[in-house]
C-alpha cells in the first residue's frame, strides 16, 4: 500500500482525468488490491479487487466444487453487510459525494451463480466499486477551475487507510456457524431437487413455509402469515444429506389444478411453486419450496411478436390461408400469443407448465359446454383438451389456478383447494380424458439472427431500467419473462446476447443446440466467461436459466425462424 500512497500523493491538486495513475496491484498484510476501469463524469468511479487468502476466511474448511454457488452467494451477501457499516463510519451515503464510498452489488435472496466473487483454490476474490471523491475545488483568487482537482488527502483515507479496514472488517466478522448453514441448506436444496426428478414429482412446498410477500418490490415474507401445511394425502418426506427429514406437499407429475376463491393463497402459492426454480436464502421462508428447474410460466402477452412458430394443437384447421405450424404475426393476441408460449416452452426442453387464470387468455384456456354446442365444429381447441396430450407426447406437466371455471377439473389428476390459506386436496370431480389422440411435436427451428449481430456489433444494447433492455430500438419488458428480474440478471442477458452473435459467430443453426452448447460453456467456466466490459449494463452478472434466454431470444424483432 506504500506503493499507491506515493501515487495518490503525486496526483494531488490534479485534475480527476489523472485518476487513472491509480490502476494496479497493491498488498497490506497478505490482501491483494487491485485498482482498474477509471469511468464516471463529474464523479469518478473505479473498479476494485480484493483477493483475501481463503484460509483467512475458511480455515482448514475445503470447498467442494459443488457449493461454490453457495459459498460465493454466501460472501458476497456478508461482504455487502460490511460495505454497508464501513460507508456509515465514513458517514457516507447515496447522496454524499465528498469522501467517496464503497458499492456493492446488492445480492437478493435467490442463490444464483454471480461475477462479483470467484474462488479457488488458494484465494477468495471479491469485486467491488468504489466512487472516488468529489473534491471541493482549489481556488485562486476565489475562481474555481473549470476541472475538478484531486485532493490527496481524501482519496488517501478512502484507498489507504479504509479500504484495508472494509477487508479486515469483513475477515474479523464472518461468521463460520453461518456460513456452513448456508452450504448444508443449499446442499439439502439440491437433494431434494434430484429427489423429486427420481420420484416422479415437479414440486415441493416444505411443511412451515412462509410464502406470500410483502409486495412486488419486496420479496420479504409478510407479517402474520400462515404457515404451509401439506394436505395430508399428499404429505411427503425427504430425507436429506444433513441427516433430517423434511416434510411437505409433493405435486406429482400429471396435470394438477389449484383453487379457491379470491384472496385464500391460491396464487400465492403457485407464485411460491414459480419460484421454487430457484434455491433461496436461510431466512427467506421459502428454503423448502423446490419446483423442477425447467418451469415455465405460460400467460397472455398481447402485442407480442411470433415468427414461424408451430401453434397447429391450439389452431387446427383454419377458414383463412394461415398455416398454424409456421404461424407469424407481429401483433399477437391474448390467445395466440399464449398458444406460442407453450410451443416455445416444449421447444426449449420445459417440463412443467404453471398457468394462473388471471393472467390467461380465457379462449386459450377453455370452452364450456354452452360455447361446444354453439361451435360444435370449433377450429381451436383449447388448452385443457391440450394438457393431457403434452403430457403424452412430451412428459410436460401442468399447475393450473383456477377460480372460475371448473372446466380444467375433467382433465386433472388432482386437485388442491385452498380456503383461508390452508390447503387440503379436493376429491369430488370426475376425470373425464379429453386427449383425442393428437400428436404434437414441433420440429426444431432454425435461427437467423444477422440483425441483431449487427446491433451487437455496434454495442447498441444496452440496460436501460430495472427492467428492460433495449436492444437496437426494441425495447424487451424482461418480467414478462423472469418475474423479479435482478439488475445482475438483465447486465447477463446483454452479455449473453453479444457473446452468442458476436464471439460464437452463429447462426442459421438450431436456436436450442446453439443456446445449449453455449450454457456447457458457462456451466464450465463460470458467468465471468461471457461477461463484455463496456457495454451499457451493471457491474455484476447473475445467472439466467437456459429456458428464460430462450423464451427472450424467440420474441426478438430482430431475430428471424425457419
Amino acid at each position: 500500500m506504500q506503493k499507491l500512497a506515493e501515487i495518490i500523493d503525486s496526483l494531488d491538486g490534479k485534475p480527476t482525468t489523472k485518476y487513472t495513475s491509480l490502476y494496479g496491484h497493491y498488498r497490506r498484510d497478505g490482501i491483494g488490491y487491485k485498482i482498474s476501469n477509471i469511468y464516471g463524469g463529474q464523479v469518478k468511479y473505479c473498479s476494485a479487487e480484493l483477493v483475501i487468502p481463503a484460509v483467512r476466511l475458511f480455515g482448514d474448511y475445503c470447498i467442494g466444487r459443488q457449493d461454490v454457488i453457495a459459498v460465493s452467494a454466501h460472501i458476497l451477501r456478508e461482504f455487502a453487510v460490511c460495505t454497508h457499516l464501513a460507508n456509515d463510519a465514513m458517514a457516507q451515503s447515496e447522496a454524499k459525494t465528498e469522501k467517496g464510498m464503497f458499492l456493492v452489488y446488492r445480492y437478493g435472496q435467490r442463490v444464483l451463480p454471480n461475477s462479483a466473487v470467484r474462488l479457488d483454490r488458494e484465494n477468495v476474490t471479491i469485486s467491488l466499486d468504489i466512487r472516488l471523491p468529489l473534491n471541493t475545488p482549489m481556488y485562486e483568487g476565489g475562481i474555481a477551475p473549470k476541472n475538478k482537482v484531486i485532493s490527496a488527502r481524501a482519496v488517501r483515507l478512502l484507498l489507504v487507510k479504509n479500504l484495508p479496514a472494509l477487508a479486515e472488517m469483513f475477515i474479523e466478522q464472518f461468521d463460520m456457524d453461518a456460513f456452513l448453514a448456508s452450504v448444508l441448506l443449499y446442499r439439502d436444496q439440491n437433494a431434494i431437487r434430484a429427489y423429486l426428478a427420481k420420484n416422479g414429482y415437479v414440486s415441493f412446498v416444505g411443511n412451515g413455509s412462509l410464502l406470500p410477500r410483502r409486495g412486488k418490490t419486496d420479496f420479504r415474507e409478510s407479517k402474520n402469515t400462515v404457515p404451509f401445511q401439506s394436505p395430508p394425502s399428499m404429505e411427503i418426506g425427504i430425507p436429506l444429506p444433513s441427516g433430517d427429514t423434511v416434510y411437505g406437499m409433493g405435486i406429482p407429475c400429471g396435470i394438477t389444478i389449484i383453487t379457491g376463491d379470491a384472496y385464500h393463497g391460491k396464487s400465492t402459492l403457485l407464485d411460491a411453486i414459480r419460484n421454487g426454480i430457484y434455491n433461496h436464502i436461510p431466512g427467506d421462508g421459502r428454503e423448502y419450496v423446490i419446483t423442477d428447474d425447467t418451469a415455465m410460466s405460460i400467460h397472455a402477452e398481447d402485442g407480442r411478436s411470433v415468427k414461424s412458430t408451430d401453434i397447429s394443437f391450439f389452431l387446427r384447421e383454419l377458414p383463412v390461408s394461415v398455416d398454424p405450424k409456421t404461424f407469424m404475426t407481429d401483433n399477437a393476441s391474448g390467445s395466440t400469443s399464449q398458444a406460442a408460449a407453450v410451443a416455445e416452452a416444449v421447444e426449449s426442453g420445459c417440463r412443467l407448465m404453471l398457468f394462473d387464470e388471471d393472467r390467461s387468455a380465457n379462449n386459450f384456456m377453455y370452452k364450456d359446454e354452452k360455447m361446444r354446442t354453439v361451435i360444435p365444429n370449433a377450429t381451436t381447441r383449447p388448452f385443457v383438451d391440450n394438457a393431457r396430450m403434452l403430457y403424452r407426447t412430451s412428459g410436460i406437466s401442468s399447475v393450473i389456478v383456477v377460480g372460475a371455471s371448473g372446466d380444467a377439473f375433467r382433465i386433472a389428476d388432482r386437485v388442491i383447494l385452498v380456503d383461508h390459506f390452508r390447503a387440503s386436496e379436493y376429491t369430488d370431480f370426475v376425470r373425464k380424458d379429453a386427449d383425442d389422440g393428437f400428436m404434437y411435436r414441433p420440429k426444431p427451428r432454425r435461427y437467423y439472427a444477422d440483425r441483431l449481430r449487427d446491433i451487437c456489433m455496434t454495442r447498441n444494447l444496452s440496460v436501460q431500467d430495472n427492467s428492460t433492455v433495449k436492444i437496437g430500438s426494441e425495447v424487451l419488458n424482461v418480467p414478462d419473462i423472469i418475474p423479479h428480474v435482478t439488475r445482475g440478471q438483465l447486465d447477463f442477458i446483454v452479455s449473453f446476447l453479444y457473446y452468442f452473435t458476436v464471439m460464437e459467430q452463429s447462426g442459421t443453426h438450431l436456436l436450442r443446440d446453439a443456446v445449449t452448447g453455449l450454457y456447457r460453456k458457462i456451466a464450465r467456466d463460470g458467468t465471468d466467461t461471457i461477461r463484455q466490459n463496456g457495454l451499457r449494463g451493471g457491474t455484476v452478472s447473475e445467472f439466467v436459466r437456459m429456458q428464460d434466454m430462450l423464451a427472450l431470444l424467440y420474441r426478438l424483432r430482430c431475430i428471424s425462424f425457419k
